[in-house]
């Protein structure tokens, strides 16, 4: 499944797999919504895969937006897949413990 961003009331949830070669657009699209707003969330409930390239990269817009003083909550705990590989990466800690 190719990686699909859908927005609604600035929750952006995420759908199919997000990888290394994924990162570099996830990069200029989250860094223009940074600049944007002061808050939102990013959905990973319905990724199907996440690899180590991406969960650093999460945990690099994560450390952005508090650098800025901006709030990104990551929703995504309940996903085992998005889970695992933040634990293995050890940045599970950006996960908020909040679901929508």
């Amino acid at each position: 499944m190719p990686l699909e961003i859908k927005e609604n009331r600035g929750v952006y949830k995420i759908l199919g797999e997000v990888t290394a070669q994924h990162v570099g657009v996830l990069s200029a699209y989250f860094d223009s919504i940074l600049e944007r707003h002061e808050s939102f969330m990013v959905n990973l409930e319905d990724v199907t895969v996440l690899d180590s390239a991406a969960a650093h990269f999460f945990e690099k817009l994560y450390r952005k937006s508090a650098e800025l003083n901006k709030v990104v909550a990551l929703i995504g705990r309940q996903n085992d897949k998005v889970l695992e590989t933040m634990n293995t990466t050890k940045t599970n800690y950006i996960l908020s413990a909040d679901r929508v």
